[in-house]
Formats: C-alpha cells, sequence, structure tokens
C-alpha cells in the first residue's frame, strides 16, 4: 500500500485494519509437521467417517471407535516395522545421504533424500554480511530460463544456526534443498544434531517416558511431566482401591459414591424424519397384529367357519340324517342349506 499509495483504497484499508485475523495463517515459521491449520481435523474426519456414522447407538459408536483406534495402532506397528527391517536405497555417494538412512524413519528419508538430489541444482552465493549474521542467495540454475526464483539462507554466527527463506525446516522439520547448497559450499560433510528432531526419527518411541522420582512425589519441581502427573494419580488411585476392597462396606461405599458422582448416559431419543413414510411390516407382524378372528357361521370369535364345532357334517349320508329344523341358531341353519344341502 506505501509503494502503490493505495491508501485511499476502502477495502485494503478494512482488510489492512483486521490483519491481527488473517496474518496468522501463515504459520509456517511454527513447527506443524507439514499440517496446514485444518488438515489434521479433516484427516481425522477422513479417517473416522470409515468406521462410524450418526446412525450408530452410544455402544455401538465406542465399539466402531475402538475398532478403529486398533487399526490405527495396527498401522502404527506396520510402519514401525518396516523402519526397523528395511532400508531404502541409497541413490548418491553423498556422506549425509548414509549417515540419515540409518536414523530417520523412511517416510522422511525420501523426502530428505529428494532435497539433497534437487540440491545438486542450485547455486549459492554470498549476499550481504554484519556482525551478526551473514545473507545468502540460492536459486536454481536453469539453462534458457530468464525467471530464476530466489531464496535467502541467513547464517547467525553467534548462535551457529541456519535459516531459509522457505521455512521448509520450521515446518516440516527436516532440512531444505537450499540449507542442502548451503552445506555444500561449507564443506560440512555430516549433518550437525541441531537440524534432526528426534520426532522423525527410527528410535524416537525409546527411552525414558518419566521420572521415577517424579512419579512417587520425591521431585516437586515445577516441570513434571505429563506422564509424571499421570503416574503419580495411578499410583495413588490403585492404593485406594486395594484398600477399599479388602471390606464390603468399604466397597460399598466407594461404589456409592462414585455412582453419584457420574451420571450415566443413555442412547438419545430417536426422532422420526419428517417426510418418512409407514414402516412396512412382514407377514409374521400382519399375522400377530390380525388378533383372534371371528367364525363367519356362528359368530363366535377364536375360530373361522373352516374350524367351527357346528359344522361337523363332511359327508351327504350325515347331511340325510339331519334335521336342519332343529339347528342351534338360524346362521347356522342357512350355511348348511347353502353350501351343504
Amino acid at each position: 500500500m506505501d509503494t502503490t499509495d493505495l491508501h485511499s483504497n476502502e477495502w485494503l484499508s478494512t482488510m489492512y485494519h483486521f490483519r491481527s485475523r488473517w496474518v496468522p495463517a501463515y504459520v509456517n515459521h511454527i513447527f506443524s509437521a507439514g499440517m496446514s491449520s485444518s488438515q489434521r481435523a479433516e484427516s481425522g474426519h477422513s479417517f473416522f467417517k470409515k468406521y462410524v456414522n450418526r446412525n450408530n447407538s452410544l455402544m455401538g459408536f465406542i465399539t466402531r471407535f475402538n475398532r478403529a483406534l486398533t487399526h490405527q495402532r495396527h498401522e502404527e506397528l506396520v510402519c514401525s516395522h518396516v523402519d526397523m527391517n528395511e532400508q531404502p536405497r541409497i541413490t548418491s555417494m553423498v556422506m549425509m545421504e548414509e549417515q540419515m538412512v540409518n536414523i530417520y524413519t523412511k517416510k522422511i528419508f525420501l523426502l530428505f533424500q529428494k532435497e539433497i538430489g534437487q540440491s545438486n541444482l542450485y547455486i549459492c552465493s554470498k549476499k550481504s554480511s554484519c556482525a551478526e549474521f551473514k545473507k545468502y542467495s540460492v536459486h536454481r540454475f536453469e539453462l534458457g530460463s530468464n525467471f530464476q526464483r530466489q531464496r535467502e539462507v541467513t547464517y547467525y554466527k553467534d548462535m551457529d544456526y541456519i535459516s531459509c527463506s522457505c521455512r521448509t525446516f520450521e515446518f516440516e522439520g527436516y532440512p531444505c534443498r537450499h540449507m542442502m547448497c548451503f552445506f555444500k559450499i561449507k564443506q560440512i560433510i555430516l549433518l550437525p544434531e541441531k537440524y534432526i528432531l528426534r520426532r522423525w526419527m527410527k528410535n524416537a518411541k525409546v527411552g525414558i517416558l518419566y521420572d521415577i522420582n517424579s512419579v512417587f512425589g520425591m521431585d516437586d519441581g515445577p516441570d513434571k511431566s505429563l506422564m509424571a502427573r499421570h503416574g503419580l494419580l495411578a499410583h495413588k488411585a490403585s492404593m485406594i482401591v486395594d484398600d477399599a476392597s479388602l471390606t464390603d462396606a468399604r466397597s460399598n461405599y466407594l461404589l456409592v459414591a462414585k455412582a453419584c458422582e457420574q451420571q450415566g448416559i443413555e442412547d438419545p431419543i430417536e426422532v422420526r424424519a419428517k417426510g418418512c413414510g409407514k414402516r412396512l411390516k412382514s407377514s409374521k407382524e400382519k399375522a400377530i397384529s390380525r388378533g383372534n378372528r371371528q367364525c363367519g357361521v356362528c359368530g363366535a370369535v377364536g375360530h373361522d367357519k373352516r374350524t367351527c364345532s357346528n359344522v361337523n357334517f363332511n359327508s351327504r349320508s350325515n347331511m340325510d340324517s339331519f334335521d336342519f329344523n332343529n339347528m342351534p341358531n338360524e346362521p347356522v341353519r342357512r350355511y348348511y342349506i347353502q353350501y351343504n344341502w
């Protein structure tokens, strides 16, 4: 806006006034494992949609959710097995590549290997220097190309640390091709430890998860980790359970107190969707819903004319010896005259 003198533009002025809302969207200076602002939530939704839906009951949701977590843990074990037993093929004679093939996981190493291969196509030259840092310009060498996109690599002398303007290392956690080009001109053969994130190492889950002194209350410092607090609370809860299980009175007291604190969660009430039709009944439901039948001959309830006790003449001989004037009622007499005589 200063360069083009656009302060009089109302829309640009309004957007600049609310810059605190849209500028933080560019957070490539913060480590996010390469995920954008909404990618984590979208990937989570995509994963769980394969297992659950809105028609599941509460117990069905819990069962399917546990199944999804089990599948996720299985995939993690498969990746750990691949990292420990399979080794990617080395494509160059660079010592840094041979170093990181035994440190990085397979997925991260393939990305790192691609950056090493692309670094051979870049040229690094010194741009400026001062007492605190040095700046280098890195651009890709292409024959017959007028456009040359440049990246700026800054070397901080006091911290002995470099940073690239592409922010790949800060955002994704592994060195970019521009940093590799800088290492090449400085004759750095092996990747320094400060540029290796433990998160991407094969042995990331190997090591001590909590301090035993912190777990048992021997260290009350402010730097207690989550696992230390969880272990301490679990130990205290285990002692309470062991003490309460000795007698029935203590067990009942603990169970009643637990039941009073928590409220049961039931399935939500089913609501009929607008516009849905009547449910089609099966033949069994139709037969049950009919109830007791009424006889069409004698008018009694509980049978029909096929099983009526008054209709007991199936032969001509019986009908010849029967007196129709002594029939029990008029409907039965008319039925015999019409159908049997």
